[in-house]
C-alpha cells in the first residue's frame, strides 16, 4: 500500500515584520521528525506563498506529489485569495496551521492566528457550496495543542488511505434471515471510494480448499491450534479440531490466492448441514493472524473491523449484545466463540462447543449437544472501542467502555460485561444504551478492538462527513428513530 502523505506549505504576507522564512523552517524540520515517528511521508514545498500566482505553482507542485493532506501554516497573515486556490486543490484534505507571535505587546510580528481564522471562513462562506472539510491547528510542533490534534489527524487519514486501497469479499451470502445486516456495496464503496468490494465468493470454493488439504499440514495446525488453549472443555471439541484445521488452513490459502483484506464468511447453516462444526474457533484464528474476518455474511462488519484495525494497528472482533445489567450498568458482549487471543491474553481460552448451533435439550454441559469448535473465552479487563458503519453507510455507531475487572456470570463462549459506557465520548447507562441500539434500529452486530479510539474515530468520521447514532435516552413511551 501507498504511505501516507502530507504536504506542508506556508502562506506569508511582507508587511508583518517577523523572521517568517525562519518560523517555516524551524516549523519544517520538526515535522520532518514527526513523519519518521509516525511513519508517513513528508513533502515540503520550501518557497514563500505570498501572492496568487505563488498559490497555484505551490497547489500544482502539492498535486504533482500526490500529497493525501495539505498542511497550510499561515506564517503570517495572508492574502485572502489564497485559501480558495488550496482548499479546491485535488485528492488532499486541508489542515490550516497558525503559529504563536513569539511576544505579547509590540508590532504584531505574523498575526498568523487571524490568518487562520479568516482562510476558514472563507472557506465556510464563500465556497459554501463545495462544503469543504478542513481542520484547524495551533501553535508549535512541541505544544501538545498541536501534537495531538495532529496526531489524530494522522492515524484517521492513514486509516482512510488504507480502507480505500483495501480488498474485501463475502463467501458464502448473509446468515439465513439476518436481514438487518443486508448491504448496497455501492455505497461501502462511495464512502471509501477505491476499495474493491467481491461478494460473489461460494462456501464451496473454501470447502474444496479445506478437503484437498495435505494431512501432515493438518495434523502438524491441529498440533499448533492446541497448543494456543488451554485444554477442551468438551470431548466433541476435540473431535472437530481436523476440521478446524482444515477449514482454516483453506481460509488462510483462500486469502493467499485472492489478496483479500478483509473478509465476512457465512458460517452457517453450510457447514453444520456438512459436517456438524461451527466455523466460530476459525474465525478467532483468522483475526489472530491479522485477517479481520466477520461472522454471519456481515460485510458491513467487516469493513468496520477493517477500519478499526487500521485505525488501533491491532486486532479486532465481532460481538453481539445478549444481555444488559441495571444493578452495574453493564452490558454483555456475547458471540458463539469467534474471538481473537488477542482479548484473553490474560486468562486465555479453552476450545468448546457452540451450544446454539443445533437444537439440544438442557445447558448440562456434559450432555449437550452442540457443534464445534468454538473459543470459551472472558475477556480481559481494559478499555475497548466499538464502531460499526450503519444507515446507507453515512452514520457511524461508536461506543466505548472498560471489560469489567471483576468476576460475574457469563454464558458460555467468546464474552465481556462493559461498564463506563459511552456513546459518542458522553456517558451513557446500559439502559439508555440498549433504549439507543433499539430506538435507532440498529444492527446486532458489534466490531470491537483494544483501546480507546474515538477521538480517531470521530474525525475519520469529519472526514468522511459522516453523521453519527445520536443517544435516544429511555422513556416508558415508544420512541420513534431521529433520523426518520
Amino acid at each position: 500500500m501507498e504511505k501516507f502523505k502530507v504536504g506542508l506549505v506556508g502562506s506569508s504576507q511582507l508587511s508583518f515584520p517577523g523572521d517568517k522564512k525562519g518560523a517555516f523552517a524551524r516549523s519544517s524540520a520538526k515535522v520532518a521528525e514527526l513523519a519518521k515517528k509516525w511513519d508517513f511521508d513528508l513533502y515540503v514545498y520550501d518557497k514563500q506563498v505570498i501572492v496568487a500566482a505563488d498559490g497555484y505553482a505551490a497547489v500544482k507542485a502539492l498535486e504533482e506529489e500526490k500529497v493525501d493532506f495539505i498542511l497550510l501554516q499561515t506564517t503570517s497573515f495572508s492574502a485572502g485569495f489564497l485559501a480558495p486556490i488550496f482548499a479546491r486543490a485535488k485528492n488532499a484534505s486541508l489542515g490550516l496551521w497558525a503559529i504563536p507571535e513569539g511576544t505579547v505587546d509590540g508590532p504584531t510580528p505574523f498575526n498568523s492566528l487571524c490568518g487562520i481564522n479568516m482562510y476558514s471562513a472563507i472557506i465556510g462562506h464563500y465556497l459554501d457550496g463545495y462544503q469543504i472539510p478542513l481542520k484547524w491547528y495551533f501553535g508549535d510542533v512541541e505544544d501538545p495543542l498541536f501534537l495531538e490534534r495532529f496526531r489524530i489527524t494522522i492515524r484517521a487519514q492513514k486509516a482512510i488511505k488504507r480502507m480505500k486501497q483495501s480488498s474485501v469479499a463475502l463467501i458464502g451470502g448473509i446468515a439465513p434471515g439476518f436481514d438487518d445486516l443486508y448491504d448496497d456495496e455501492r455505497r461501502l464503496i462511495k464512502l471509501f471510494d477505491g476499495m474493491r468490494i467481491n461478494r460473489l465468493h461460494e462456501y464451496d470454493e473454501v470447502k474444496k480448499l479445506a478437503e484437498g488439504m495435505d494431512k501432515a499440514a493438518v495434523e502438524q495446525r491441529i498440533a499448533e491450534e492446541s497448543s494456543w488453549a488451554k485444554g477442551f472443555l468438551h470431548p466433541t471439541a476435540k473431535d472437530m479440531m481436523e476440521v478446524n484445521a482444515r477449514f482454516a488452513l483453506a481460509y488462510e490459502e483462500f486469502i493467499r490466492q485472492k489478496g483479500y483484506d478483509a473478509i465476512a464468511v457465512s458460517c452457517w447453516p453450510k457447514f453444520q448441514d456438512d459436517y456438524l462444526y461451527s466455523v466460530c474457533a476459525v474465525v478467532g484464528e483468522l483475526n489472530d493472524k491479522g485477517i479481520v474476518t466477520a461472522c454471519e455474511g456481515d460485510l458491513t462488519s467487516a469493513v468496520s473491523m477493517l477500519f478499526l484495525k487500521y485505525i488501533a494497528e491491532d486486532e479486532t472482533m465481532l460481538m453481539d449484545m445478549s444481555a444488559f445489567d441495571r444493578t452495574d450498568d453493564t452490558v454483555l458482549l456475547w458471540h458463539c466463540g469467534p474471538a481473537s487471543k488477542r482479548f484473553c491474553e490474560k486468562n486465555g481460552f479453552n476450545y468448546s462447543l457452540n451450544y446454539s448451533g443445533k437444537d439440544h435439550g438442557g445447558a448440562d454441559l456434559a450432555h449437550a449437544v452442540g457443534t464445534g469448535t468454538v473459543r470459551d473465552m472472558v475477556f480481559d479487563p481494559g478499555e475497548i472501542t466499538i464502531a460499526r458503519i450503519t444507515g446507507e453507510s453515512d452514520r457511524m455507531f461508536l461506543a466505548t467502555g472498560k471489560f469489567i475487572d471483576y468476576e460475574k456470570p457469563s454464558f458460555l463462549g467468546s464474552r465481556g460485561w462493559v461498564n463506563e459506557l459511552k456513546l459518542n465520548r458522553q456517558p451513557i447507562s446500559a439502559q439508555d444504551l440498549l433504549n439507543t441500539i433499539l430506538v435507532q434500529r440498529f444492527q446486532h452486530h458489534f466490531p470491537i478492538v483494544k483501546g480507546d479510539y474515538s477521538k480517531e474515530i470521530m474525525e475519520a468520521m469529519a472526514w468522511l462527513r459522516m453523521g453519527k447514532v445520536d443517544a435516544v435516552p429511555y422513556e416508558d413511551y415508544m420512541q420513534n428513530p431521529t433520523w426518520w
